[in-house]
């Protein structure tokens, strides 16, 4: 399953029609996730998504480089972006969306970080420093479970402050 739209156009318009896509797209998605990539290069220095997620989706708490940087504006939804300590103990959680305190977050360091959608569904707009080479721009801790590993995902979850 393609959870990936990749932009060809020099101008995009993003609205309700494509995010009624992602969404049907995340939903039939077993990440239960979609995104629109709105660069249109991986090459492209900086990269910018527009990402469905549902509550059900997991993305794994993760760093990236302390040289590069990201940021996550809430254009639908609750999102919970959590902040934890190399040991895996939750040290800050920040609440974005229309009714939070906050809408935007960005990250300047090489913090473990974990977004979480805290409404059934959460779209966002994400600009990372590219390009995006997976295999240097993302680590994933030893403490933290998989993805695919729902028993130890799920455990995971209770351990999260659930701010909403």
């Amino acid at each position: 399953m393609n959870e990936i739209i990749h932009n060809t156009l020099e101008v995009v318009e993003v609205g309700a029609e494509m995010i009624s896509r992602l969404k049907a797209l995340a939903g039939a998605s077993p990440r239960k996730r979609a995104r629109l990539c709105l660069h249109r290069s991986p090459t492209d220095a900086t990269h910018e998504m527009l990402i469905a997620f549902h509550r059900d989706s997991f993305m794994p708490p993760h760093r990236h480089p302390a040289d590069k940087s990201e940021s996550y504006h809430v254009v639908e939804g609750l999102m919970v972006v959590h902040l934890f300590d190399d040991s895996g103990a939750v040290v800050r959680s920040i609440r974005l969306g229309s009714t939070a305190p906050s809408f935007l977050y960005r990250l300047s360091t090489n913090l473990w970080h974990m977004p979480t959608a805290a409404s059934e569904w959460l779209i966002y707009h994400e600009v990372y420093s590219g390009p995006f080479q997976k295999d240097r721009d993302v680590e994933f801790p030893s403490w933290a479970p998989t993805e695919s590993d729902h028993a130890q995902v799920a455990h995971f979850r209770t351990r999260l402050p659930n701010l909403f």
